[in-house]
């Protein structure tokens, strides 16, 4: 694998190109093609980084002339290392980082390179919030074409949700605008469906004012987790939307602060927007008597940067995730089981890894399961594994328990969607999960209209129809 100074072409794109052109020569490449998930380690024959829309094109067009594999970066933090490829074009989105906000209006517009603490950070001062995920530095992009869970889901619904225009690079290389009233299958299928379809080089999005928010940590020793998460299972189904609740299980003491306590401990994280007396707040604090609790007045921005180190840079990592309308007792036993019985087997070397039930629900209801490509509307919980992995033996037998406590795990769900951004296609699930097998169809016309050699296909691929054997 060399450069691309021999590619037909390159002379005259690289002349007019304006950004960055990283190639195996030179010293920058090395950093420049690594990427938030340590599992993949691959050398792309080029690495460009675009400073604007025009860029895109001038790299999409060079590219798609000379047959190059492409993959897109935005914040680089794809699961199944899609941000990166071997021998190919990584077009690295990371210095197109523009936001520009009206707050009379309530409009963000954010360049596709933008991570989401460059968002929180610019909406907060205006007292504003796009409702995303929950590591800061994850990038915008690949988030939001996926669906965007975070705390605010249920308040405000998933971050696709606020999409009102974007602007795409399409795999002819033309730039078009989606939204409402304009090329409206794309908007669509860009809504949930992934990076299949084009590059967004810009998102235009309604935020929301975010108000007051108390948050924090309630500290459970694991003994108690099952009665705890359901007992907050049941409050959650007439909590107001405002109360979002998520779970971490068998959380090691020594990272909290109840380092004193000889058990692994459940760890509730509450996000609330409201008041420290409300009720709702008092019902979720008040259900059970923590080992600790240091739920209080919260900055949001530091909540949104709470699990940036136990989530960082330099670990392999590896995910599964599902959608469940109820926490059964029969799903909650075997889960709490899971993650303590993982502990045997764990890398000593990884900071934090995450058993998670997430509630989800409330204003990500509001939408009609078909009006967008994001599947899983009826979802009040996501429920996941992400384990992590320094060296191949710790791989192998990392990876191997958590695809078979996985499938033990997804028999006590009861929906068989799943999130797009966290699915490893790996031979153990496939498209029609996540979408159910009527809005695959629809996607698969859509990417059919917009990409029919499929050529953005380092993604969850949807293959255009009659494209079964396209690369994928």
């Amino acid at each position: 694998m060399g450069g691309i100074a021999a590619i037909a072409g390159s002379a005259a794109f690289t002349g007019t190109f304006k950004g960055e052109v990283i190639t195996p020569e030179v010293p920058e490449y090395e950093d420049a093609r690594l990427i938030w998930n340590r599992d993949f380690d691959r050398r792309p024959r080029v690495i460009v980084r675009p400073v604007d829309t025009d860029d895109v094109v001038a790299a999409v067009r060079f590219a798609r002339d000379n047959d190059l594999l492409v993959a897109v970066r935005s914040g680089g933090h794809s699961y199944p290392g899609h941000s990166t490829c071997d021998d190919g074009m990584v077009i690295d989105l990371g210095r197109m980082n523009r936001i520009r906000l009206d707050p009379e209006t309530g409009i963000v517009r954010a360049q596709a390179g933008v991570l989401l603490r460059d968002v929180d950070s610019a909406t907060a001062v205006h007292g504003l919030v796009l409702p995303a995920g929950i590591v800061s530095h994850t990038g915008l992009a690949g988030l939001a074409l996926g669906g965007g869970i975070g705390y605010l889901t249920r308040s405000f619904g998933l971050t696709c949700d606020q999409f009102v225009r974007l602007r795409v690079v399409t795999a002819a290389g033309d730039v078009v605008t989606a939204s409402a009233t304009e090329n409206e299958d794309l908007f669509w299928g860009l809504k949930g469906g992934g990076g299949n379809f084009g590059i967004v080089t810009e998102f235009e999005c309604r935020t929301h004012v975010l108000g007051n928010v108390q948050g924090g940590q309630l500290y459970f020793p694991m003994s108690q987790a099952v009665d705890v998460i359901l007992g907050l299972g049941e409050i959650m189904e007439h909590a107001p939307r405002e109360m979002c609740v998520s779970h971490g299980l068998a959380v090691n003491p020594a990272f909290t602060p109840a380092a004193d306590e000889s058990e692994w401990l459940l760890a509730v994280n509450v996000v609330y927007r409201g008041e420290p007396g409300d009720e709702p707040l008092r019902e979720v604090t008040g259900f059970a008597k923590p080992v600790h609790n240091s739920i209080g007045p919260a900055n949001f921005l530091e909540a949104q940067q709470r699990f940036d180190n136990a989530s960082g840079h330099g670990t392999g990592w590896y995910m599964k995730s599902g959608h469940t309308r109820e926490l059964s007792s029969s799903l909650v036993e075997s889960f709490v089981q899971h993650s303590l019985d993982h502990l045997e087997i764990a890398s000593p070397n990884v900071l934090q890894e995450v058993f998670s039930l997430h509630s989800i629900g409330g204003a990500a209801g509001d939408v009609a399961e078909d009006d967008t490509a994001y599947s899983g509307r009826a979802a009040q919980w996501h429920c996941s594994i992400e384990v992590g992995f320094t060296k191949p033996q710790e791989r192998e037998r990392v990876v191997g328990w958590t695809r078979r406590a996985w499938e033990t795990t997804r028999q006590h769900l009861d929906m068989t969607t799943s999130y797009v951004n966290m699915m490893f296609q790996d031979g153990s699930g496939s498209l029609a999960d996540v979408y159910g097998d009527a809005k695959l169809q629809r996607l698969r016309q859509v990417k059919t209209a917009w990409d029919p050699q499929n050529f953005f296909r380092l993604n969850s691929n949807i293959k255009p129809l009659g494209g079964d054997q396209l690369d994928g």
